[in-house]
C-alpha cells in the first residue's frame, strides 16, 4: 500500500494521525490504514470485557522462568538452539537446514518478546518469530530471554541486557551480520533503550551499530500521563490503564542509587537527564532518549501504532519525535487496531497477517537498500572517510553478486555489506589509490577490483 496521510475518524478525542506529515521528509514515511474486518471486530468484542485476565501474569512456573522451551510449531517450522549469552538465555532461529552445514546469514534480529516486563516469550511470540524467520530465508533471530520484573527491575536487569547486547551485537559484526534490534510492548521499550543508551559509548571503528529499530506497538513513557490514555482505555479490548501503570511499577519502582555499570554509567550530560532509573530515565523511558545517536550511526527507527491500543498515544508522540528531530524510518499507523495485531496473524485476522507483511516488507527493503554513508565498519579500509560532506563525497557503487543464484534480476550489493538473496558478503581494502577497492569475498577469494573512474578491472 502506498504512503499516505489522512485523519481517520477514530475517536473524537484521539486519532493516530499527523496533520503536519509531509511526505518530503527525508526518509520518514507513515503508512497510515484504517478499519477492522468484521472477525477482528468481533474478536475484539468477544475479549474486551475479559481484558484483565488476558494481561495477568499469574504465578512464577518456574525456578528460572527465563528459561524458554520453544514452542512446537517453531520447532517444525525452523531450527533453535539454546545459548546461554553472558548469563542471559538466548535462543538462536534459524532457516530449517536437511544437511545441518553452518551457513553464514546476511541480517540478524535480535528479538525482546513483550509481557509487561515480567513474562518470559509466549507462544504467540515463538509463532511469530519463526514465521519471519521463514519468510527471511537469508536471516536469522535471536530471541533474548531477559531477567523479569518484579524479581528483577530495571536497574538490576537492565545492565545484565546489556552486556549480553553488545556480546551479540560484536559477535554479527565481525561475522558481517546486519542486525535489526526489535520487540514489541515491553520488548519494544527495551529495543529502543538499549539501543538509544548503548550507542552512546559504541567504539562504530569496532563494532558495527544495528542498521534498525523495530518498535511493535511499543511502551515509549512510562509515565503514562497522555492525556489521551483514559479516552482510548474505552475502547482498548486488552490492556486498561490501571495495567499498564501495574506493570511500569513492576519494571520501575521508582528512584534508585543502586551502582551504576556494566555500560550504564550515569555520566554527566549536557542534556539535564535524570539517571536514577526512575520513569523519567532514558534507560526506562526511550521518549527521553538520545536520538542523536540514531541520526549520527544512521540507524532507522522503524514502528507500528494502534489507535485502540492505550499504549498508541505515547508511542504516536515518540513517532513525532523521530521525525522532527531527523531520525529516518518506517511507521504503519492503524486506526481501530489493537495492542500488538501483528502478532495474532496465526488467526487469520487481515489486518494481524497485513501487518505481519509490512514487517517483512520493511525488513526486505531496507536489507536491500541499505546505504554505506557515514561508517567506517569492519571489513573496511579505516583509512576511506565515508563521513565527509555530500558535495566532496566519493560515493561507493554497488556491484553484482557473483554468486546470486537469483536469475530473475541482477543484485548489486554495497561493498562491505551481504547480498540480500544469497548471503554473500562482500568486503573492502584499499588497494593502489584511494579511489580504488578490491572486491573479496568471505573466503577471501578475489574476484575484481573496482574503480570509481574507469569501473571493473
Amino acid at each position: 500500500m502506498a504512503t499516505q496521510t489522512i485523519s481517520p475518524p477514530v475517536l473524537d478525542h484521539y486519532c493516530d494521525s499527523d496533520d503536519e506529515f509531509s511526505a518530503d521528509d527525508q526518509e520518514f514515511h507513515v503508512d497510515e490504514r484504517f478499519g477492522r474486518s468484521w472477525p477482528t471486530k468481533i474478536l475484539h468484542n468477544v475479549i474486551q470485557p475479559i481484558k484483565p485476565k488476558l494481561v495477568d501474569v499469574g504465578k512464577v512456573s518456574s525456578a528460572d522462568p527465563t528459561r524458554c522451551k520453544p514452542s512446537r510449531g517453531a520447532r517444525k517450522r525452523c531450527d533453535v538452539q539454546e545459548n546461554k549469552v553472558e548469563g542471559i538465555w538466548t535462543y538462536d532461529m534459524t532457516p530449517k537446514s536437511s544437511d545441518g552445514e553452518k551457513r553464514s546469514y546476511a541480517r540478524r534480529i535480535l528479538y525482546f518478546a513483550g509481557g509487561g516486563w515480567q513474562a518470559p516469550p509466549s507462544g504467540q511470540h515463538w509463532t511469530f518469530c519463526a514465521e519471519m524467520i521463514n519468510r527471511l530465508q537469508d536471516t536469522r533471530l535471536t530471541l533474548i530471554s531477559y531477567p523479569l520484573a518484579p524479581k528483577d527491575p530495571v536497574q538490576d536487569s537492565f545492565p545484565a541486557i546489556c552486556k549480553t547486547y553488545n556480546v551479540l551485537l560484536k559477535e554479527s559484526s565481525e561475522l558481517g551480520e546486519r542486525v535489526i534490534v526489535a520487540g514489541d510492548s515491553s520488548g519494544g521499550n527495551i529495543a529502543l533503550c538499549v539501543v538509544t543508551w548503548t550507542m552512546r559509548q559504541q567504539d562504530v571503528q569496532a563494532v558495527r551499530p544495528p542498521s534498525a529499530i523495530l518498535a511493535i506497538t511499543a511502551t515509549t513513557d512510562l509515565r503514562h500521563n497522555h492525556p489521551d490514555i483514559k479516552e482510548v482505555d474505552k475502547v482498548d479490548p486488552i490492556l486498561s490503564e490501571s495495567s499498564i501503570n501495574d506493570t511500569a511499577g513492576a519494571w520501575a519502582p521508582g528512584h534508585s542509587d543502586v551502582n551504576q555499570q556494566n555500560g550504564t554509567n550515569a555520566e554527566t550530560t549536557d542534556r539535564n537527564e535524570k539517571l536514577d532509573w526512575s520513569a523519567d530515565d532514558p534507560r526506562v523511558s526511550p521518549i527521553h532518549a538520545d536520538l542523536g545517536v540514531c541520526i549520527t550511526n544512521n540507524i532507522k527507527i522503524h514502528g507500528i501504532t494502534a489507535s485502540h491500543d492505550v499504549l498508541g498515544p505515547e508511542a504516536v508522540e515518540f513517532r513525532e519525535r523521530c521525525r522532527k528531530e531527523g531520525v529516518s524510518g518506517e511507521w504503519l499507523s492503524w486506526g481501530n487496531q489493537m495492542h500488538c495485531f501483528p502478532l495474532a496473524y496465526k488467526y487469520g485476522l487481515k489486518e494481524s497477517k497485513e501487518g505481519l507483511e509490512w514487517i517483512i516488507d520493511v525488513l526486505k527493503k531496507y536489507s536491500a537498500s541499505h546505504q554505506l554513508n557515514n561508517l567506517n565498519m569492519p571489513g573496511r579500509d579505516p583509512g576511506i572517510s565515508y563521513d565527509s560532506s555530500p558535495d566532496t563525497r566519493k560515493v561507493m557503487p554497488g556491484v553484482l553478486c557473483r554468486k546470486c543464484t537469483t536469475t530473475e534480476k541482477q543484485v548489486w550489493v554495497v561493498p562491505g555489506h551481504s547480498c540480500p538473496y544469497c548471503g554473500n558478503v562482500l568486503h573492502v581494502s584499499k588497494n593502489s589509490t584511494v579511489s580504488t577497492f578490491n572486491i573479496v569475498e568471505r573466503q577471501h577469494e578475489t574476484i575484481g577490483s573496482w574503480d570509481t573512474r574507469s569501473g571493473w578491472k
